[in-house]
């Protein structure tokens, strides 16, 4: 058979990246050169800012601040089948998320507005543009939530950070005072002191919850990503990361009161701020596994009902229901009816 010759003019073009598995795209001396220097840029630019939020993750209220990062790259490894089998850079729309990263910096350095939390923003964005230029928009799919949760590490705008930890301080000295009278010890409240029989606990902003609420809407965050759950189940997770905060500083607040009274203020501070604020994460997550008991317990899986035809037609392979239904003389094992043609009956 006669075949005519195509010129190569007639060739389709490829680009010689889609060639490249990532592998050896990575190793490429352009693409290590091109990471480091945004490295050191992002270094250069970060380092002041840095450390500012070490600082601040020193303090009790931003302590989870430390896990965020080792968070985000367990879930960036967790997620790696999303990782793009092949890279092709550099895209170009990489260096608009750089642009609007690096304006936003600028602009909120010499406002001074809410600057620790809009450079941390700023740092999502250009670490997110860093994703893109060098990995595409597969690679920056597959990294877009891991750093997107690095927004949790940096610390809230102080207007912010005053405005709830406010009311946070009014909740947590109502609902203490509640449970402190549900019990049976004589309480009386003025603002965010209480007056618990014999001792005078202050609600102060240390015990206001925000360091647990901060850290258990991280956490929870964290579970419903990670949890191969429905939505419905996942989205409960978050909505309920709030009340079971609030509630677990409001248990250590009135367990505080009850140690005031039966074993002392000193028995009631070492427990308060020694022991109660480890113990509470601990109380916390169980709280979250009750909560993910329950909702396997209502919501009841409606294959337990159905019959064992229906299980092995919903569990089975199609090849295996086509040879089910053929009879053997047609390589299936479905039975006959009566006896074969040609057989004595």
């Amino acid at each position: 058979m006669l075949t005519s010759a195509r010129s190569p003019e007639d060739a389709p073009v490829r680009d010689p990246q889609d060639a490249k598995p990532a592998a050896e795209t990575v190793r490429s001396p352009a693409w290590i050169a091109a990471l480091l220097v945004l490295v050191g840029v992002l270094t250069f630019l970060y380092a002041k800012p840095f450390r500012d939020w070490f600082g601040q993750w020193l303090k009790p209220d931003y302590s989870h601040g430390f896990l965020v990062p080792l968070f985000s790259a367990y879930l960036a490894w967790a997620w790696r089948e999303m990782a793009p089998k092949r890279v092709r850079w550099p895209n170009p729309w990489g260096l608009a998320f750089f642009a609007a990263g690096s304006v936003l910096f600028v602009v909120v350095g010499r406002t001074n507005f809410a600057r620790e939390w809009m450079q941390g923003l700023s740092l999502v964005i250009n670490l997110a543009g860093a994703a893109l230029l060098l990995g595409g928009w597969k690679a920056l799919r597959w990294l877009a939530v891991p750093i997107a949760f690095l927004l949790f590490m940096f610390p809230l705008p102080y207007r912010a950070e005053i405005a709830l930890g406010g009311e946070l301080q009014k909740i947590a000295s109502v609902a203490s005072g509640f449970v402190l009278q549900t019990i049976g010890y004589p309480t009386y409240r003025e603002g965010i002191v209480l007056y618990v029989k014999d001792h005078v606990l202050q609600v102060k902003e240390a015990c206001s919850g925000l360091s647990m609420l901060l850290t258990f809407l991280a956490l929870s965050t964290g579970m419903a990503l990670l949890m191969k759950r429905p939505w419905f189940d996942r989205g409960l997770i978050l909505a309920s990361a709030v009340p079971v905060a609030v509630l677990s500083n409001v248990l250590r607040i009135a367990l505080t009161g009850v140690l005031y009274n039966e074993g002392g203020k000193e028995l009631g501070d070492k427990v308060f701020h020694d022991f109660a604020g480890w113990m509470m994460m601990p109380i916390a997550l169980a709280v979250l596994w009750a909560e993910l008991k329950l909702l396997d317990w209502v919501w009841v899986d409606v294959g337990g009902t159905a019959s064992r035809e229906e299980m092995v037609k919903a569990a089975a392979s199609p090849a295996y229901l086509v040879m089910t239904a053929l009879p053997p003389e047609k390589g299936g094992t479905a039975p006959t009816s009566g006896p074969p043609k040609g057989a004595a009956s």
